[in-house]
C-alpha cells in the first residue's frame, strides 16, 4: 500500500462494499478519481470490508463504521469527529494525528493500532482491545476508557485529562504519561494524578512513569 496523502490506491477495492447505496457510491466515485480526497460525511458503512484502505486525511465525520473491517487501514490526519467505530476491526490500523473528538470505539478491536498525536476528546474506548497499541503521545481528554484492554501498549508522554480508566487492564503497559485519570466507584469519581497515578499504574502491572 502506498501512503500518499488523500489519494486512493489504484489496486485497492473494498472486500465487502457497504450495503448502503450512498456510501457505496461515494467510495466508487473516490476510487474513480485518483488524487481526490475522500469526503464521506454522515454515511452508513456498517459491516463493510475496508481492510488496508488508504483513508489518509479523509473526512469521515459523523459516519457509521460499526462492525466494519478497517484492519491495517491508514487513517493519518483523518477527520473522525462523531464517527461510530463500535465493534469495528481496527487491528493494526494507523490513526496517527487523527481527529477523534466524540468518536465511538466501544468494543472495537484495536490490537497493535497506532495513535500517536491523535486528538481524543470525549471519545469512548470503553471495552476496546488496545493490546500492544502504540499510543505514543496521543491526547485523551474526558474520554471513556472503562474496561479498555491496554495490556502491552506503549505510551510516550501521552496526555490524560479526566479520562475514566475504571476496570481498565494496564499490565505490561510501558512508557510515560502526563495529566490525570478518573476512577468510578459506586457512581462517585476519584481523580488520580502525579505519584498517586503512578502508584495505581504500577500496582496494576504497568511500567509507566507520570511526568509533571
Amino acid at each position: 500500500m502506498t501512503a500518499s496523502s488523500g489519494t486512493p490506491d489504484g489496486d485497492w477495492k473494498p472486500r465487502a462494499w457497504p450495503t448502503n447505496s450512498e456510501a457505496a457510491a461515494t467510495l466508487r466515485a473516490w476510487l474513480a478519481d485518483p488524487g481526490s480526497t475522500l469526503y464521506a460525511l454522515d454515511l452508513d458503512f456498517r459491516d463493510a470490508g475496508l481492510a488496508d484502505a488508504n483513508f489518509i486525511e479523509a473526512w469521515l465525520s459523523g459516519s457509521n463504521f460499526a462492525d466494519s473491517d478497517l484492519s491495517r487501514s491508514l487513517l493519518w490526519r483523518a477527520h473522525c469527529e462523531n464517527t461510530n467505530f463500535s465493534a469495528a476491526n481496527l487491528t493494526e490500523a494507523e490513526l496517527v494525528k487523527s481527529f477523534l473528538t466524540e468518536a465511538n470505539f466501544t468494543d472495537a478491536q484495536m490490537m497493535g493500532a497506532k495513535l500517536g498525536r491523535a486528538e481524543c476528546i470525549r471519545t469512548s474506548f470503553a471495552g476496546a482491545d488496545l493490546r500492544r497499541a502504540q499510543i505514543g503521545d496521543a491526547t485523551f481528554i474526558d474520554c471513556d476508557m472503562k474496561k479498555t484492554d491496554l495490556r502491552g501498549s506503549t505510551v510516550t508522554m501521552a496526555a490524560f485529562g479526566g479520562t475514566d480508566l475504571t476496570d481498565a487492564k494496564v499490565s505490561g503497559m510501558t512508557g510515560s504519561v502526563v495529566g490525570s485519570i478518573a476512577l468510578t466507584t459506586h457512581g462517585s469519581k476519584t481523580e488520580l494524578d502525579g505519584i498517586q497515578l503512578e502508584h495505581w499504574l504500577r500496582g496494576k502491572g504497568a511500567d509507566v512513569s507520570v511526568e509533571n
